[in-house]
């Protein structure tokens, strides 16, 4: 497979520089990656020595078990200009940490540790990731944590030199299914009882007992102590590695959707809680340890982000010890350049950003994570546009969102981060990804609702994230409108995959085009939203529209010059315009023109023959009719009338 690359590696790598890092993050484009899923680059890690082989699928279709991804998938892509294509500027990868491999005791039956969520070892590569050589052969990798590190941080040299920014997935609060519960003190584990028993509010489960199944990679969480990678010195005591530093208080299986305080102290299935309370004898302990640790990511591998899982299932004074020290270790320069944006899993806007302020907000404004997950964006597209049969329903929620992250919103912190931008300036907006949300293009959804949906994401306020593979619209045809899932974790690169396929894939992207005017027009990237036009979906004259201009304003005055109007059309059966009877729509906000006289609109990705936009003005006031074709999206930009 490696030689099949060699000759496209010649031609798209000549000349290509290394592209400067140091932009705002509401300039990138992310591309969340769930590397076991995105392509085996080399298959002898596939079965790493001394693993159980059955947790391996060859065939890559069982989704409980490992496909083969790995980083060397990843390179191969980026080393062909795979990502350049797409026009991506970031890589969101599964935390890449070595994991449990198996656990065998869940309810359903047993799953493998192909995501990376069940660290066993914080400071060592999974062996499933790494490979023996470097992609150009010239560079051994011991089968070592130093070779495995290396590895990773070749991986993310490479990414650097494309003008890739690389985003690690961390997890503070859980370990993987490293100790059981032995209730009958008789020594050994006796099955499921014993890895999930039932939650106890009050006190906690004893017997914790390490785990010894070293064919499953499961065993006693490391490091265990101080230690030495890459030469750099580590700080680490161990204390991950002492079982007083978990709760110990068994399962709750309503934790997820749980908001009583019990989701930030119960095990979820045999995940092992990490014990973050303030009040906790280690608080002080665990702090400085994931410090440590994600300091050494960040600072000698150099990684240049930081995605926290489970965010609203930990203690919330852990998160800003956490984040006050980590900013304090890095020093304000490398502090500024590294984005900290964590998972809270709701779509309640209040919710999510309260942890973008401090616990003592009211004594201390700054900020303690830098952004979060827009989990807000994600359900409102999905109530205007994941309908069957050409269905959709009232973009009102896709408003509603705009209003709530907008600037007169209180709901996250307004204290600009030490980049000068304040959190809602860099929300996470996607409309899918790997957890029980999963794909966006399910049974009954076509390709080019998949492809409206990421256009919208790409043309928000905030940062653009797309999830891997919705460039060629993958879809999952097992997974059902309604009902959550991980059907969509599905290989997306099939091993022995031709090069100049997945090239041509990327360079014919339905999303190219909107990447493309991503980076072109400011206003998409810098400016401001409003809400311009939301069609209904019941009456004669409601077609599905939903439009917003992207503005810049400085002063209070808006640059007309630079506006840009963004249309989607929802209706699967037909054309839809911004007009009602005798009433266009509006070219104003706040009581404030869109457009200068002078000034018209053109539409910078309409197809041959589509109708171009009509504006005219009533009493001095600009108004637009706009032809959207039937699941289409159009964007216009400002130019001098004729």
């Amino acid at each position: 497979m490696l030689r099949l690359f060699s000759a496209l590696l010649a031609v798209l790598t000549l000349g290509a520089a290394a592209a400067p890092l140091d932009r705002p993050w509401n300039h990138d484009v992310i591309y969340f990656a769930l590397t076991d899923r995105f392509l085996d680059g080399d298959p002898a890690n596939d079965v790493p020595a001394g693993s159980d082989p059955a947790l391996y699928d060859a065939a890559q279709r069982d989704i409980n078990r490992y496909h083969g991804g790995d980083l060397r998938g990843l390179e191969i892509a980026i080393a062909a200009g795979y990502f350049d294509r797409l026009g991506v500027t970031a890589l969101w990868i599964t935390p890449p940490v070595r994991n449990v491999w198996n656990s065998a005791f869940d309810l359903g039956g047993g799953k493998c540790g192909y995501h990376g969520y069940w660290a066993q070892d914080f400071l060592d590569i999974d062996p499933h990731l790494t490979s023996a050589r470097s992609l150009d052969g010239r560079t051994a990798y011991a089968d070592s944590r130093d070779g495995r590190m290396q590895h990773y941080r070749d991986f993310v040299a490479l990414a650097h030199a494309h003008g890739i920014r690389v985003i690690q997935d961390v997890v503070c609060n859980h370990v993987g299914p490293v100790f059981y519960y032995d209730e009958n003190h008789n020594g050994h584990d006796d099955g499921q009882a014993e890895w999930i028993p039932p939650y106890q509010r009050d006190g906690f489960h004893e017997g914790a007992t390490w785990a010894d199944h070293p064919q499953w990679n499961q065993r006693r969480v490391a490091p265990d102590g101080p230690q030495t990678v890459l030469g750099k010195k580590i700080a680490t005591t161990g204390v991950l590695a002492q079982l007083d530093s978990y709760g110990r208080k068994g399962m709750s299986p309503g934790s997820l959707g749980a908001s009583d305080g019990e989701e930030v102290m119960c095990d979820f299935f045999s995940l092992r809680d990490v014990w973050t309370d303030p009040a906790g004898a280690h608080f002080d302990a665990l702090v400085n340890e994931f410090v440590e640790i994600y300091a050494f990511y960040l600072e000698t591998v150099g990684v240049d982000g930081l995605r926290i899982d489970t965010v609203k299932h930990v203690h919330r004074g852990f998160w800003d010890a956490f984040t006050a020290r980590l900013r304090a270790r890095l020093g304000p320069e490398k502090a500024r350049r590294t984005l900290l944006f964590g998972e809270i899993y709701s779509g309640n806007p209040q919710t999510v950003g309260r942890y973008t302020f401090r616990e003592d907000a009211a004594q201390n404004k700054t900020p303690c994570l830098d952004s979060v997950l827009n989990f807000q964006c994600c359900d409102a597209t999905r109530e205007w546009l994941r309908y069957k049969d050409g269905g959709f329903h009232a973009a009102t929620a896709l408003e509603k969102m705009l209003r709530d992250t907008g600037p007169e919103s209180a709901a996250f912190n307004p204290t600009p981060g030490l980049d000068g931008l304040p959190a809602r300036r860099k929300l996470v907006n996607f409309v899918e990804n790997h957890d029980g949300l999963n794909r966006f293009r399910v049974a009954g959804i076509s390709a080019a609702q998949n492809t409206l949906a990421d256009a919208l994401l790409l043309t928000l306020e905030g940062i653009p994230c797309l999830y891997y593979g919705t460039e060629v619209a993958l879809e999952d045809a097992d997974g059902q409108i309604g009902k959550d899932g991980e059907t969509g974790r599905r290989t997306l690169w099939p091993r022995g995959t031709d090069a100049a396929k997945m090239i041509a894939a990327a360079g014919n992207s339905a999303l190219v085009p909107f990447v493309k005017l991503h980076r072109e027009l400011p206003a998409l990237s810098e400016g401001r939203a409003a809400t311009l036009w939301v069609d209904g979906a019941g009456g004669s004259e409601d077609d599905g529209i939903f439009c917003i201009a992207r503005f810049l304003e400085k002063g209070g005055v808006i640059d007309t010059a630079q506006t840009v109007i963004v249309v989607g059309n929802a209706n699967g059966a037909r054309a839809a315009e911004t007009r009602v009877k005798d009433h266009a729509m509006p070219l104003a906000t706040g009581g404030k023109a869109l457009l200068a006289k002078g000034q018209t609109l053109q539409c910078v990705n309409a197809a041959a023959g589509e109708a171009a936009p009509v504006v005219t003005w009533r009493d001095g006031k600009p108004e637009a009719v706009l032809t959207v074709p039937a699941l289409g999206c159009r964007i216009y930009k400002v130019v001098n009338a004729r």
